[in-house]
């Protein structure tokens, strides 16, 4: 909800939840900078960042972006919702499997899109070639297939394998609309990737300022353009970077991370509708359910 509407629900959103937590003792400090939350509030050693939701930033990249904002500066994430359809969307994304948009029984995941894209190692960005109308469909995943060499960072052992046979680096599949198009050795691959892991790559050229997409097996020059416009014109789209909770938030939360860090701690939701009759633990009024960028706040 961007403009003055999407300021004014975020306004009395934090207005609601500051005046809660001053309720239950928390002194409460509403920051002028759009590099900080609304309002953050303290109460002997605990610090919680009050995080106003409006309908359209409840998203898993509005909603990482946010909590790992708190969890870099050692803050709980309060966020604060009006509406119970923008409470569920708040909880899809953080109950289980937190961040993700599935996760197996064997470990393995899917990612959300995000909103970055994907530098590769020769410079600029991996895009593929998509004729279709409106912008494709992506989706990230790990899976155990293929075994054998793939694309790989170069901290990143792509051949290693278990007793059983099976890769010890997951495959990282990325899909459109159905139909996989790029496979790398796990999530680390993709800092820097190599340019024949995508189909194609684009670079903006630093003497001309024109866009060229070159293929990524041979890195030979397909197109040049004047712009994004004019490269989507051409049939061509950027790769949006998978949202990886440990890439966000921090390598304590990887799979094979710190197991005495959660998610579900570090995180709480208000709703703000009902202000005067206020609940806990997952009532429906403004209620404490615990469970750049593209956040909208300049961090």
């Amino acid at each position: 909800m961007p403009g003055p509407l999407g300021d004014a629900t975020r306004r009395r959103l934090t207005d609601a939840a500051a005046a809660r937590l001053a309720g239950e003792g928390y002194a409460v400090n509403r920051p002028e900078t759009r590099a900080e939350p609304p309002a953050i509030a303290t109460r002997g050693t605990e610090t919680v960042a009050v995080e106003p939701l409006a309908p359209d930033d409840a998203t898993p990249t509005v909603i990482a972006s946010r909590l790992g904002h708190a969890l870099d500066r050692d803050r709980r994430a309060a966020f604060v919702v009006g509406e119970p359809e923008t409470a569920a969307a708040v909880r899809a994304v953080l109950d289980g499997p937190p961040l993700l948009a599935d996760e197996r029984p064997t470990g393995r995941r899917t990612f959300h899109a995000g909103p970055d894209r994907i530098p590769v190692a020769g410079g600029g960005y991996a895009c593929i070639r998509f004729d279709g109308l409106g912008e494709p469909a992506f989706a990230w995943r790990e899976t155990d297939t293929p075994v054998g060499p793939v694309p790989a960072g170069s901290n990143v052992d792509a051949a290693a394998v278990d007793q059983t046979g099976s890769p010890l680096v997951p495959r990282l599949i990325c899909e459109v609309e159905g139909r996989a198009i790029a496979v790398l050795a796990g999530v680390e691959s993709l800092r820097e990737p190599p340019d024949e892991a995508f189909p194609y790559a684009y670079r903006r050229d630093p003497e001309d300022k024109q866009f060229r997409v070159r293929r990524g097996d041979d890195g030979e020059v397909v197109e040049t353009v004047g712009g994004f416009a004019a490269m989507r014109d051409a049939g061509y789209v950027p790769v949006p970077m998978p949202l990886v909770p440990e890439h966000v938030l921090g390598r304590e939360f990887a799979p094979d991370g710190d197991p005495s860090r959660g998610i579900d701690d570090a995180w709480e939701l208000f709703r703000a509708d009902d202000a005067d009759s206020a609940g806990r633990a997952g009532s429906a009024e403004l209620d404490e359910t615990d469970g750049s960028d593209a956040s909208g706040r300049g961090r």
